[in-house]
């Protein structure tokens, strides 16, 4: 971390010819940000307040947001070891400046603009961040027991079998994922208390980076088309077993989002239901102007996964959702989600 900074410095020097400089604030200091870095051309000087992240996601860049960190009165440029092209995108819709190991950079202060776009990580960083999640516990069977633990905290201290349970798991995965949060400090052993969990918010970020490839990618999931959105939508789905996710259980929970996409999470029974009861068709190949409802198979038990608010999902996968959306709209509506039910 400590050089991440100076690398980027660097190399945003190399490939702009420009005078750059960095001063790096030592721990003591009481600035809120790890750095500057100053951009000099003839007469003009532009100074960045500088945010060092070993990595960001979407998950970070909305705690910067709600630290008041990114919308201060001073620009401040992120500098990571690499920000892939979804993440770019996200920063600069937010008018967030950047700059990454890899030679990645935004920077915009009039009449200074610095787009750098596809660069790749040194081979070096693409295979500490492959170790970084081939653990068991961000893998697909271990990526539910750690939602299990996000959901319901208090079950880091049930024996294996219920874990078992809970997760839908074999017991010697149960085992190896509790071993693997251990070794990362996610659980820690606490004498007569037991187990408990250790810096959640940072397990979630984890556990949101692995979300769209070893959990959203492997549950079998339809498209339909409904005669009737809104009698659907106004359907009580608890009765068939059913729950509302994404957009529509995002509004529920915030009052902020007016849904434009469907999703319902639905085991084979609730799906037959849902099917029978509101006549929903299989969406055609490009059929693109009508209302798409995607029915999604639950990660585990229907039930284990329920919200607060009936007929909806849980607001941790809601916020899962939101943020692999890749939809401007939804950003907002994320941050009130962490901010009023996971924070």
């Amino acid at each position: 971390m400590d050089n991440l900074l100076a690398e980027a410095a660097k190399l945003l020097a190399a490939n702009t010819k420009l005078n750059i400089t960095y001063t790096h604030h030592n721990f003591q200091n009481t600035e809120v940000t790890d750095g500057q870095l100053t951009l000099t051309h003839g007469n003009q000087k532009h100074t960045w307040c500088v945010e060092e992240k070993e990595r960001i996601t979407r998950h970070r860049l909305h705690k910067l947001q709600l630290e008041k960190i990114v919308f201060s009165d001073k620009k401040t440029l992120i500098v990571t070891t690499y920000i892939n092209e979804k993440i770019a995108e996200l920063c600069r819709e937010l008018q967030i400046d950047y700059l990454d190991i890899a030679g990645n950079a935004h920077l915009n202060i009039p009449p200074f603009y610095i787009d750098i776009r596809g660069k790749k990580p040194p081979q070096e960083l693409q295979i500490q961040h492959a170790r970084k999640l081939t653990g068991k516990a961000f893998q697909p069977k271990g990526m539910k027991l750690v939602m299990m633990l996000l959901l319901k905290p208090e079950l880091v201290n049930q024996p294996m079998r219920v874990l078992a349970e809970q997760a839908e798991i074999a017991l010697g995965t149960v085992k190896q994922v509790l071993d693997d949060l251990k070794q990362l400090t996610f659980v820690l052993e606490k004498g007569k208390k037991g187990l408990v969990l250790n810096e959640k918010d940072l397990l979630l970020t984890r556990w949101l980076d692995a979300y769209p490839h070893n959990m959203e990618a492997k549950l079998e999931e339809k498209l339909y088309v409904p005669q009737n959105i809104e009698q659907l939508r106004n359907a009580p789905l608890d009765k068939y077993g059913a729950l509302w996710g994404g957009e529509v259980a995002a509004d529920a929970y915030t009052h902020y989002l007016t849904p434009k996409t469907y999703q319902i999470y639905a085991d084979t029974e609730a799906h037959k239901a849902l099917l029978k009861t509101f006549r929903l068709r299989r969406l055609r190949a490009e059929e693109t102007d009508v209302n798409i409802l995607k029915i999604i198979e639950p990660p585990v038990g229907i039930e284990k996964i329920r919200g607060e608010l009936p007929g909806y999902v849980a607001p941790l996968l809601v916020y899962a959702e939101l943020l692999n959306s890749d939809d401007p709209r939804n950003i907002d509506t994320a941050k009130r989600i962490y901010h009023d039910h996971l924070a």
